[in-house]
Order: structure tokens, then sequence, then C-alpha cells
């Protein structure tokens, strides 16, 4: 047998393979068969990714929670144009909807996500109450006592069933859930959202208030980092795997494109164009911060509550965020109308995490939290949706007054 031909580049794709039968006559009825072949496994591969693609897009309109049964589910039911977060349901404020609940004089606290929601709350609350009664039972939980509106607790909810149960509930204790935040002693109701004003009816109920808080957008992705990481494995499993994420995925998550972009660049456009709403507070985090008893005053005013100097200085020591710490344990979201269990890890909810809720607060902290290749992405994103509006670009990123 004489040697092998070894076939090198040029031939059948530069492969190296080798026949010891090969002939150029050969090869010219070889390749056109392999590329016919090839080209009827594309043809195929391509019918299934359609299939494929079409069963992603029924499910993700017909039965979306299936999603969430799935390592991950919640990225086909974000790429399907399910609302993101999973637990997120605007429901409860549509036009027909908004007036079943929701009466004159209430409160909608729609802070920003990670930019003083739970200070905000608890801050109102005092304000209603004139920081009267214990600290250790005047306030139960976030959850009871300043409802989140808009947030499913399971998979599948509905909002007309957690409607009924926040007026019928019964909680193992005893007590009634419309006892908490109802109580007739409340000048006021106040409830939990993250929306803005394309979702809220705000001109619709010129007699309902709605307080909006923003902060430095750096300072939200770094806050949380942490936060996704204090959720309880129960919880994230629940919701599809969300909230996830390494330093990087958490901001690509909230870049102009991103599954979270509306939290915090959709959420300070929608609202900037409403500050001057009569029945609108638009505040900053960072004017809490310099100077929260300013930051009382103009919420009690805005409130229609009239406090004494001493009840205002009892309010600013009750909502010192060194106060809430010690106090955190009601701020780790107990799910009433799920199945009990809370959100956050807490300080000892989870082996081996630090996941209580209530943090320093620190402004600034994103500087020291992005890379230098973030601080690139979010700078660009920042120019892009805000660099037209030179005074919204400054007051998005310190505070300050605004014409």
């Amino acid at each position: 047998m004489g040697p092998r031909q070894v076939l090198g580049e040029g031939t059948l794709g530069g492969r190296g393979l080798y026949s010891p039968a090969y002939s150029p006559r050969c090869e010219s009825r070889i390749l056109p068969t392999i590329q016919m072949s090839a080209l009827e496994t594309v043809k195929s591969a391509g019918k299934y990714v359609v299939y494929f693609a079409i069963t992603i897009g029924v499910i993700g309109q017909v039965w979306p929670t299936l999603f969430l049964r799935l390592p991950m589910g919640f990225i086909p039911w974000a790429i399907t144009g399910n609302v993101m977060p999973p637990y997120f349901d605007p429901t409860p404020f549509g036009a027909d909807e908004f007036g079943t609940w929701a009466k004159d004089g209430d409160l909608i606290a729609a802070v920003g996500a990670k930019s003083g929601t739970n200070w905000m709350l608890y801050t109102a609350h005092q304000i209603r109450t004139k920081a009267k009664g214990s600290v250790e039972t005047d306030y139960t939980d976030i959850l009871l006592d300043t409802p989140w509106i808009g947030f499913n607790m399971l998979p599948g909810q509905r909002w007309g069933d957690i409607k009924t149960l926040m007026n019928t509930a019964v909680l193992p204790d005893g007590t009634s859930v419309k006892d908490y935040w109802d109580k007739p002693s409340y000048p006021f109701r106040i409830f939990k959202s993250h929306f803005t004003p394309e979702v809220l009816p705000i001109k619709a109920y010129p007699k309902v208030k709605f307080l909006a808080m923003a902060r430095n957008g750096m300072d939200v992705v770094n806050s949380f980092y942490p936060f996704f990481a204090s959720h309880r494995p129960s919880f994230k499993s629940r919701w599809g795997g969300f909230p996830y994420g390494s330093p990087m995925e958490c901001l690509n998550d909230f870049l102009p494109g991103g599954t979270l972009a509306g939290l915090y660049f959709g959420y300070v456009k929608e609202w900037w164009p409403w500050r001057h709403e009569s029945n609108v507070l638009l505040l900053h985090y960072t004017d809490a911060k310099k100077d929260l008893g300013a930051v009382i005053s103009k919420l009690a005013k805005f409130l229609d509550v009239q406090l004494l100097p001493w009840q205002s200085a009892r309010v600013r020591t009750r909502a010192n965020i060194r106060q809430m710490k010690q106090i955190a344990h009601k701020f780790d979201y107990t799910q009433w109308a799920g199945d009990g269990s809370k959100i956050m890890c807490g300080k000892d909810g989870c082996p081996g995490i630090d996941g209580a809720l209530i943090r320093t607060g620190k402004v600034g902290g994103g500087k020291a939290f992005f890379t230098p290749e973030m601080t690139a992405l979010w700078d660009a994103a920042v120019e892009k949706e805000f660099g037209s509006d030179p005074e919204l670009k400054r007051w998005a990123a310190k505070g300050g007054r605004f014409s």
C-alpha cells in the first residue's frame, strides 16, 4: 500500500482529513453532499428555534408563572414582556380600581427603590401619630402598618384577593390585619409603592397625596447589591431566582435597556415633570441625610399635620436611621397574605448572611463600589438619559433646590 495522502488547507475545509482514495473528482461529489446536508440541518434547527420561541411567547402571555418554577425563570418571564420585578402588579392603580380602595387624604409613598422607602414610610407614620406611644409597640411590621399595594406575595396571586384579605384576614395571634393599617385614630392611611405617574392616577385623584423620593443612582446600585443578597433563599426560589447577580450584573440590570432600568432612570424621568403638582411631594435622599428636620417639616406640611417643636424633635429622633436599626426586625417584610414568612434574612434569619434591611444609608457609597469600568458605563448612561436636561442631571445626582 502506498503512502496515505493527507489533505491539508483548501481541502474539505482544511480539517486535515485524509483518504487513501482521494481525488479531485471525489471531492467534487463529496462537497455538494456535505453542503446540502448542512443546509438541511440548519433549516431543521431553524424550525425548532421558531417553534421554541413561539412556545415561550405563548407561555409568557397565557401562563407566565410557569417560568417562575424554573431556576432563573425570571429571565423568560422578563423577556416575554411581564412586569419586573416579577412580584410587582400595577392592577390596583387602574382607573376603575384605584377608587375602590383609596380615599381622600391617603398617602401613597411611591419612593424610588433603595432610595429611602422604609425611611419615609416610617417617618410619615411617626408624623401621623405625632410620635406617640412606645417605639416597640407603635409599629409592628412594614407590610402591616404601611401596606405595599401592588406587591404579590405569591406567584399568580391576584389583587382582588389581597384587597379582600386586607379587610378580612386575621393573623395567628388573633389580631385583624385591618386594625394595623386602617386605625380610626389615624388622620390618614399610608401605602407603599414604587410606581411612577405612568401608573399612578395622580390627576384623577387630586385629594390623594403622592410622595416620591430619588437618590444618587450610583448609591442606588450600591445599595441594591447587598439588598439582593439579603433576600431569603425561599423567596428567591419562589420568584424564579430573582433577585440575583454579581456587582456587574446588578449594574447591567439598571442600565438603559436592562430589566430594572425603570427602577432608576425611568423613575426619575417620569416623576420630574410632576414635581410641581399640588398633591405631589418630590424629595431627594441626599437632602434628607443633610437635614432630616427640614424634610420632616416639609412632609408634615404636605400631610396637613401640625407638629409642635417637641413633637417634631421626637419624630426626628425616632426616624433617625441609627434609631431605626434598633428595631430593624420590623422592616423584614412579613408576608401576611402569603405563607407568613419574611422576605428578608434579617439579622439571624439566614446562616452566614447579615440580612438586615436597615443599613448605614450612606451618601456617596457608590463611588467606592463601582470599578472604573462600571463608572464609565454609568456615566455614559447618565449622559444618555439625563444629558438633555442639565437641571435634572444635577438634581438626580445631588439633590437640592429645583425650579
